[in-house]
């Protein structure tokens, strides 16, 4: 009996620690579990951590890729600009020198014409040229003659020599006189077909010449040995130191042509 008793007692103790390794096991087995959920959890969070600090390297990358590409672009539009600048500058300084040409050649077009207009004026003083001038060459050839000019301005000869050129009965007439009014001295031909309204106008000049024109002594005495004359189809008016000698040589002139 006492050994059934001890035979129980020994069941019932082996059942309770049956029991309490079971009770063991699960609460180990659920420590376990615990943890590993836990450590999931955290390796699911982790990768969260570094894929946020591979967004910041990424966002801090961004920017330096960002800054070296705004330097680039400024040192590329820098150098746009320098080269449009260059060739600014050149197409201005191309621009310059064709300027610069173009003046070249207005000028020297310029002279060009001057030259020109310089030939054109010798051709027409030759061409217009007074016909009667070796008449005066002639008498002026011999003895001493102040510098004579021609005077052409229709309306200072009729006003101050009293002879009207525009007189239709005049196919030629010439008039010299020193511009020097100290040395009063003149010579006028007048080729006509009506000599002798040709001598009266003459004589004409000689008179205001000897009453109004001569103001020194000389001229005064010039003015009274004056002589007004003709030859052929000329008539003239002489005065001058040698008036005399003056008309004998015009005289041969006239009488060689």
């Amino acid at each position: 009996m006492r050994s059934t008793k001890i035979t129980k007692i020994a069941a019932l103790l082996a059942a309770l620690s049956m029991s309490g390794f079971v009770l063991t096991a699960c609460s180990s087995g659920e420590t376990d579990a615990e943890t590993s959920d836990t450590e999931i959890v955290i390796d699911d969070e982790t990768p969260a951590e570094g894929e946020s600090s591979a967004d910041s390297e990424t966002e801090s990358e961004a920017p330096a890729e960002d800054d070296d590409t705004t330097e680039a672009e400024t040192e590329a539009e820098t150098e746009a600009e320098s080269d449009a600048e260059t060739e600014a500058g050149s197409e201005t300084e191309a621009e310059s020198e064709a300027e610069t040409e173009s003046g070249s050649e207005t000028e020297a077009e310029s002279e060009a014409e001057t030259e020109a207009e310089s030939d054109t004026e010798a051709e027409t003083g030759d061409a217009e040229a007074n016909t009667l001038m070796p008449l005066i060459d002639s008498m002026t050839a011999s003895g001493e003659w102040p510098s004579l000019m021609e005077v052409t301005d229709a309306q200072m000869i009729k006003d101050f020599f009293l002879v009207d050129v525009s007189d239709e009965t005049y196919e030629e007439t010439i008039f010299m006189q020193c511009p020097m009014s100290a040395t009063m001295t003149e010579i006028i031909i007048i080729k006509s077909t009506d000599v002798d309204a040709a001598v009266e106008a003459l004589t004409a000049r000689q008179e205001k010449a000897q009453n109004t024109d001569a103001f020194y002594p000389a001229d005064v005495e010039r003015a009274g040995a004056s002589i007004v004359g003709s030859e052929g189809d000329y008539a003239y008016f002489i005065l001058a130191d040698g008036a005399s000698e003056a008309e004998d040589a015009l005289v041969e002139a006239i009488k060689a042509l």
